[in-house]
């Protein structure tokens, strides 16, 4: 029996499991076998897998995705891509950084999130624009009311341990580096040092509401636990995935992070500090769709007013989502999952079936690694099981564990 194949590469494990997890879930419901995991391997056994789907997220990883387009091809794959940063860059610096003429040429399709990239690509590369569609992405599916509940126990268990927070999430590892501080970065730096001054401003401020900065997962916490050390209700964490944090938080702050975003389409209140603009810190779309605040005192009047009614600033929300349609496609109920499957679905090659295939027969891969980034078995699991409670399937979904970082998942039909 013939199957279909999909291959989802990941770079940041906690920043993009969930919404891969969304997409193979729904895969698997059309009959598709799964396997997920870290970039590089997929890539480098791309050979010995059975013919299927890439999914690239991008030129992202020292090359690596631009590299293996056309190999991928060459071994008889099909080859679409999601670019994780699409949404956030500037036309020019997309265009310039993450794309170029051999990898438009490779790809099957090119998955775009809203009008703005599709118009980017297709003003670029008017003799492919037969390929560029506009689906959204998975992440931003499960901030929808439909999926929320996916994340209800660890919202409790996040409340019981925190009460009432605002959530500062944090954008700087151009600066503030896991390997030490960088140099150069002057804006940076800037922005990082008001970020820590007003933080301790609202430590101080707000003694009975309790703050949880949670830095990029590029970034050094330590350096925030060393600088609000003498903060007592500051914490500091970068476990699991945001969501569940912003949906359990009072409030989000942020600058020019994508977590401005999702919160606004979470629909909390979401301020953006700006202490000052340059080129070099400066993000359009992220801060446009927050309430944005220039000084401390700015944030403190925005904190006291939380609790009234505010008909102005439910039509400035409503603004903020005009202005985010026209960079994202797949708002209320059109969902990207279904876009990127329904154009899946139309890609035809010669595929194998998995006995086939002696990759996953023999799993011959190195089975350690470092445990603080493993993508654990445990967490795909619970995960898959609560999208099958929510959707209420009875079919079980096997989850085998083909080496670190990098899994089968597939129907148990």
């Amino acid at each position: 029996m013939s199957e279909k194949w999909l291959y989802l590469p990941m770079q940041v494990i906690t920043r993009e499991l969930d919404a891969k997890l969304l997409l193979t879930y729904y895969a698997i419901k059309q009959n598709y076998s799964v396997v997920i995991g870290k970039q590089k391997k997929l890539y480098e056994n791309a050979e010995s897998l059975p013919k299927g789907i890439f999914l690239f997220k991008g030129n992202s990883g020292g090359g690596n995705a631009k590299k293996y387009k056309p190999i991928v091809k060459e071994l008889g794959h099909a080859a679409v891509e999601l670019d994780e940063e699409a949404l956030f860059l500037e036309e020019d610096r997309y265009l310039s950084k993450r794309t170029d003429e051999v990898c438009n040429k490779v790809l099957d399709q090119v998955y775009c999130w809203g009008k703005s990239q599709r118009d980017s690509l297709i003003k670029a590369y008017p003799h492919y624009k037969d390929k560029f569609h506009l689906t959204g992405h998975p992440r931003f599916d499960l901030l929808k009311k439909k999926f929320r509940s996916l994340h209800s126990n660890e919202v409790e268990k996040i409340k019981k341990q925190y009460g009432d927070y605002i959530l500062v999430n944090t954008r700087f590892a151009s600066y503030n580096r896991k390997g030490g501080f960088g140099v150069g970065k002057d804006d940076m730096k800037k922005l990082y040092e008001h970020f820590i001054k007003m933080v301790k401003e609202l430590s101080r401020k707000y003694p009975k509401l309790n703050i949880v900065v949670r830095p990029h997962p590029a970034e050094n916490g330590d350096s925030y636990r060393k600088e609000l050390t003498n903060c007592h209700n500051v914490f500091v964490t970068h476990e699991g995935g945001v969501v569940k944090w912003i949906l359990a938080s009072k409030l989000v702050i942020h600058n020019g992070c994508t977590t401005g975003i999702e919160a606004m389409l979470l629909d909390k209140p979401v301020l953006s500090y700006i202490p000052f603009t340059s080129e070099e810190v400066d993000e359009y779309l992220p801060n446009e769709v927050s309430y944005k605040a220039f000084t401390v005192k700015e944030i403190f009047s925005y904190i006291d007013s939380l609790s009234k009614e505010d008909s102005e600033e439910k039509q400035s929300i409503k603004g903020r989502k005009e202005i985010l349609s026209y960079y994202y496609s797949a708002m209320d109920e059109n969902y990207a999952y279904k876009n990127i499957l329904r154009l899946l679905n139309k890609i035809s090659f010669k595929s194998e079936s998995s006995s086939e295939n002696e990759f996953l027969q023999n799993k011959p891969l190195r089975q350690k690694g470092p445990k603080h980034l493993e993508m654990k078995e445990n967490e795909i699991i619970a995960f898959l099981n609560k999208m099958r409670k929510l959707d209420k399937m009875e079919s079980e979904i096997m989850v085998n564990k083909l080496a670190f970082n990098l899994y089968e998942i597939k129907s148990a039909r």
